[in-house]
């Protein structure tokens, strides 16, 4: 049952959390980057009377009944924006030329700052501990890993993270059991060959070759050594760059690409596999290469405990029929990092869950997460605060 004050401190919190948001949408900042942001985020949290620890380089930390011996919950919201130019033409869009909050991450963090003065106001209640996380780098993953690398998943029984968004209706929320969001890899292929006039291919070693071979190959990997219905994996060829004049042979070739994945495990062994082609294709040609990969995010793969309280939760702010419990999708969240675990990290269980802007009578939110024209309906953000809360609340209580 929804917790009768949170509910009331939060709705007649409305008007400022609008506030706040439209403060962080004017003041967009890209990844690790956000000098400011973080600035302003650790001044509002100090005036709630809480100790703030400053990760590096930026990134926050508070906790509500820091010294109880209760659980703890971990309540995130990123607050970094994308290399965007914003088309909006409403009097708060952002005043940073080609940056933007295209993804809504100005709203987690005005929505986790009013479930913050919320829960501060009910402390008395909650037999555990919230700990507060405002992460930068989300769009990167550069954030999640920073975080984690900083112990923040250490000792935590549940965590909980939401994410605005107009492909789902307002007044919905979805989210999934287990595999939820795919983990991605982002990887690059640097072919060294030989240079040759074209008239005499023959006497030099064509890098643009390698990189078609290892194109054709990587496809064959995909559709005889991926289990498509399993393990899934996407791959996306992003960028390919080589040669320099059209009657030569190219002695350099560079593909830039990536994948997504649900299995730690197969991502791991398709790496391998995508290594293998990479160094088959260029022996084929006479030539050489190096294949670097850099993970981006972590599969989100929500725990059923935590998504059993995340649901319960949803259903009664938002309706019994208005949640969706079979999410499943190849984009990604760096906060599976925190969920999955990164390297030898400490993870953490918890779950994640979409809450639905987008209003079927105001065109202006049909566009969708990382769009110029991005404009989540404001309505929906107090639902998304009371979400944090109260599952912080009936975490601690009921667990």
């Amino acid at each position: 049952m929804i917790n009768k004050k949170l509910k009331e401190l939060i709705y007649n919190d409305e008007d400022r959390i609008i506030k706040q948001r439209r403060e962080i949408h004017q003041n967009p900042e890209l990844a690790m980057e956000e000098i400011k942001t973080n600035d302003y985020i650790k001044k509002e949290l100090e005036s709630y009377g809480l100790e703030v620890k400053q990760l590096e380089p930026t990134g926050l930390i508070a906790e509500i009944n820091p010294d109880s011996d209760g659980k703890t919950v971990l309540l995130r919201a990123d607050f970094d924006a994308l290399p965007i130019e914003e088309t909006n033409d409403f009097d708060f869009k952002s005043k940073n030329p080609g940056k933007s909050h295209a993804c809504g991450h100005d709203t987690h963090t005005a929505m986790l700052l009013a479930a913050t003065r919320a829960l501060i106001e009910i402390k008395d209640e909650l037999p555990g501990t919230v700990r507060l996380l405002f992460q930068p780098g989300e769009e990167t993953g550069d954030g999640g890993k920073a975080v984690v690398k900083q112990g923040v998943t250490k000792g935590v029984d549940s965590g909980f993270a939401i994410h605005i968004h107009t492909a789902f209706p307002l007044g919905y929320a979805a989210t999934g059991y287990g595999e939820t969001m795919a983990g991605n890899y982002f990887f690059e292929v640097n072919f060294k060959g030989k240079s040759a006039h074209g008239s005499t291919p023959y006497l030099g070693h064509d890098a643009i070759m390698m990189v078609n071979t290892f194109i054709n190959e990587a496809n064959a990997a995909m559709a005889r050594k991926v289990d498509a219905l399993n393990n899934p994996i996407v791959l996306n060829y992003g960028v390919i760059s080589g040669g320099s004049v059209a009657n030569a042979v190219a002695s350099d070739a560079k593909l830039t690409a990536s994948f997504r994945f649900f299995s730690n495990d197969a991502a791991d062994e398709f790496l391998k596999e995508l290594k293998r082609i990479a160094d088959f294709s260029a022996d084929m040609y006479g030539g050489s290469v190096e294949f670097n990969y850099n993970q981006g995010a972590g599969p989100v793969i929500n725990e059923e405990n935590s998504t059993d309280t995340a649901v319960k939760v949803a259903k009664e702010i938002f309706g019994e029929d208005k949640v969706m419990t079979d999410l499943k999708v190849a984009g990604s969240e760096d906060f599976g990092l925190l969920l999955a675990g990164f390297e030898d990290y400490e993870a953490m269980p918890g779950t994640y869950m979409a809450v639905g802007a987008k209003n079927p009578d105001d065109p202006s939110t049909f566009p969708v997460n990382h769009s110029q024209d991005f404009n989540p309906d404001e309505s929906a953000f107090k639902n998304g605060a009371l979400l944090l809360a109260q599952y912080a609340y009936d975490f601690l209580n009921e667990n």
